[in-house]
């Protein structure tokens, strides 16, 4: 049994758990229901391009500061950071492009330069700017201290809280006389999600306070963060366990006593029950309050405040984010990791167009931030949920050709806006792909996709706090919603809901613990379930950059779907998805490709037969969905990899299935490797060889010989490969009408 159970794996469960594992030995139990952990911390892969979905840049993280010691401690001191630059914010409007300096002073002077009449103005801004920061950061001490000491807290902030509470929008108006000064210093509203009519000026001025002194992006990439965290968690015996979906919290006799979870981890996904006598929610308010908990009996009646003060809070807003692999680095167009906020014009309030296409966007460089990988961009755009009102409830991968046009629009009204502002992007684009306000409600359960949680309204700072304690004795809520919103405001009302946990001395013995800073930890532990050490067994070239590969597990694998994928350690908190071709008598194989050269490829090369990593498994849910009277599997390169095992179920159900495999020249064929034929109607795609020579075998690419098929309504489509190919046979097959398309994407 566990000490404590945390419900989501953002970086307020994460602090939540770590901290409660580092200073007082916790056993700490995290559920995430997405198959990464992370949260909005987390990142994505696709042929060794990366990008990072939630974390863009982080304020106050040089080496000695408060907020920086918090994650040395967490992470044991392997978390770094990189700088930006120095002008890490360009704002670029019609006829005026300004780039914001680190430093106070300096970013007051430049602005004075450009507004020299507004100079007091502008000199009074920055002073609210840290009278009203003040006021927040009690508002965090306040959830942190015993409830005793809160009050007087309360009746410090009171000095300035009809400051703090005003709009962003009415401060700067009441300020300011040129509405060009007035929006260029609401241009970073993107960072917490509200456009400045909505806004609390407290939201606006812990944001802008929070990057003064510049801006640091995780060396490495965001999903570090959670990876480096979980180390302290599963050595005071705790874990992080992915693909697990809470769908209740359990109470008994007014406590909360355990989680009802979907393991999707397992086929059929079924429900299991854990429990501990501390619960932790990290799913936000709503979520815990609406959706986790009863709404009726005892635990409504103590929660229906509790609701009622969501109610009046409102909704967020969300955005649609595209995701761009680019041919060669951007630095050649003049770009040096900072980020560029482009606006149609100056007003912020009207977020898209009569069409529905955004009037701004926000584009950022994760490949030059991070210091690795294929070069990459993103392009993030705000917009109400509404937009996507109409798929709802509807399935990912399922939402027809009319989403997937709107996605479409979107992506290139945000290619347009971008190349305004930094000419040439859009000729080094490779491909793209986006996601939606569903898709983020699909990987991170915030319903509509409204990322940042509780909106900062000015309603929500007059309100008294949701968290970290709640009316259900052992529950508690970290996050945005039990602190501020973005990364260290969650991780903060992490901070808080484990100082709560701990009691009165609670917060006293994180901050004395983290001012002693991160303790060496040396040597193996256990694993937590799920996870197994390993040994490299053996490893076989396939070609020229294709390696067969096989480890031998500790324990039992479990049962695993034909189609899932395991999760290999291939050196310094770093991980790798590989879809798993086969596990039988302890052994599992894998088909890797090195053609990207990255962390994982070197793994592969380098590393002796003998040689130790831990794996994760089994992941994902790739896998063959019932009805389907006919299969058809297109795949290149090791993509090829969970079909094998799919293609061999579907002929056990005596499913007809055709395979239409592709890859460059006959050497790279990998359909002829494999230890036995595989039992489907195989069409070999070579896009660079004569296919006279090869029975069966036809000229082109994948797609070509995709679009020559016959279509069959009732048919399936499997598609795993390269993120080019997935995209352009998904495009392909939506626009011909075709509905049953399952994607696994590497």
């Amino acid at each position: 049994m566990y000490d404590v159970i945390v419900i989501g794996s953002g970086i307020g469960g994460l602090t939540a758990a770590g901290m409660l594992a580092r200073v007082a030995g916790k056993r700490v139990l995290v559920l995430e229901k997405h198959t990464e952990p992370g949260g909005q911390t987390h990142g994505f892969r696709r042929d060794g391009a990366s990008w990072d979905v939630g974390l863009h840049y982080v304020g106050e993280m040089g080496p000695g500061g408060s907020l920086r010691l918090y994650l040395d401690y967490l992470s044991g001191g392997k978390l770094e950071w990189n700088p930006l630059p120095d002008h890490y914010d360009r704002f670029v409007y019609p006829g005026l492009d300004f780039s914001v300096p680190s430093g106070e002073r300096r970013y007051e002077s430049a602005l004075i330069r450009a507004f020299s009449d507004e100079a007091r103005a502008i000199h009074r801004y920055f002073r609210d700017i840290r009278r009203v920061g003040r006021w927040v950061e009690l508002g965090f001490a306040r959830g942190m201290v015993p409830r005793p000491a809160a009050p007087l807290l309360r009746a410090a902030q009171r000095l300035t809280g009809r400051l703090a509470t005003r709009t962003t929008g009415d401060y700067l108006r009441r300020r300011f006389t040129d509405p060009r000064l007035r929006a260029l210093l609401a241009s970073q509203w993107g960072d917490y999600g509200l456009p400045p009519s909505r806004s609390a000026f407290a939201i606006h001025a812990l944001i802008v306070g929070h990057y003064l002194e510049g801006a640091w992006f995780p060396r490495g990439g965001s999903p570090r963060v959670a990876r480096t965290i979980e180390e302290g968690i599963e050595r005071a015996g705790g874990a992080i366990r992915v693909a697990q979906e809470v769908v209740e919290i359990l109470a008994e006799e007014g406590s909360a006593v355990g989680v009802r979870v979907r393991d999707h981890r397992r086929p059929g996904a079924p429900e299991i029950i854990h429990r501990a006598p501390v619960i932790i929610s990290d799913a936000g308010a709503e979520a815990t309050f609406n959706r986790l908990l009863p709404t009726d009996g005892p635990i409504g009646e103590a929660t229906a405040p509790a609701r009622e003060r969501i109610g009046r809070i409102g909704e967020g807003c969300s955005a649609v984010a595209t995701y761009l692999r680019l041919r060669e680095d951007p630095r050649a167009l003049g770009i040096d990791g900072g980020n560029v906020w482009v606006f149609q014009d100056f007003d912020h309030e009207a977020m898209v167009d009569e069409d529905g296409l955004p009037r701004s966007a926000y584009l950022s460089f994760p490949s030059i931030k991070s210091g690795e990988g294929a070069p990459t961009a993103e392009i993030i755009s705000f917009l109400p949920p509404s937009l996507f009102a109409d798929w709802r409830g509807s399935e990912k991968g399922s939402r027809g050709p009319r989403y997937a046009g709107l996605k479409r629009r979107i992506a290139e009204r945000q290619l347009l806006l971008a190349e305004s502002a930094v000419p040439g992007l859009s000729g080094l684009v490779e491909s793209s792909e986006s996601g939606t306000p569903l898709t983020f409600e699909h990987y991170t359960a915030h319903a509509d996709g409204v990322f940042y949680g509780l909106p900062a309204t000015p309603g929500r700072y007059r309100s008294a706090p949701l968290g970290p304690t709640t009316p259900i004795q052992g529950l508690y809520l970290s996050g945005q919603d039990a602190g501020s919103l973005g990364i260290v405001g969650a991780m903060m009302g992490g901070v808080a809901a484990a100082s709560q946990v701990l009691g009165p001395r609670g917060y006293p013995a994180i901050r004395q613990a983290v001012g002693r800073g991160p303790e060496p930890a040396d040597g193996d532990f256990p694993l937590p379930p799920g996870k197994h050490h390993a040994v490299l067994a053996s490893k076989r070239r396939l070609g020229e950059s294709t390696w067969d590969v096989v480890l031998r597990i500790d324990g039992d694998a479990g049962p695993w779907v034909p189609g899932q994928h395991a999760r290999l350690l291939v050196g310094d908190h770093t991980w790798r998805d590989y879809s798993i071709v086969g596990i039988e008598d302890g052994l599992l194989r894998l088909l890797i490709s090195t053609r990207t050269g990255g962390r994982g490829s070197r793994f592969v090369e380098e590393a002796p037969l003998g040689a130790r990593t831990q794996v994760e498994l089994p992941l994902g849910g790739f896998r063959l969905a019932a009805g389907e009277r006919r299969r058809v599997f297109v795949a290149t390169g090791t993509g090829l990899a969970p079909l094998v095992p799919m293609i061999h179920q579907a002929a056990g159900e005596g499913c007809e299935s055709t395979l239409l495999f592709g890859c460059r020249t006959r050497a790279e064929d990998l359909t002829s490797l494999l230890d036995e034929p595989l039992p489907a109607r195989v069409t070999l795609c070579l896009s660079r060889e004569a296919a006279e020579l090869v029975e069966g075998a036809v000229h082109g690419r994948v797609t070509d010989a995709l679009e020559a098929m016959p279509r069959e309504p009732d048919a399936g489509y499997y598609l795993c490969g390269s993120a080019a190919m997935v995209g352009q046979a998904r495009s392909l097959l939506e626009s011909q009408g075709i509905s049953r398309i399952h994607v696994e994407e590497y």
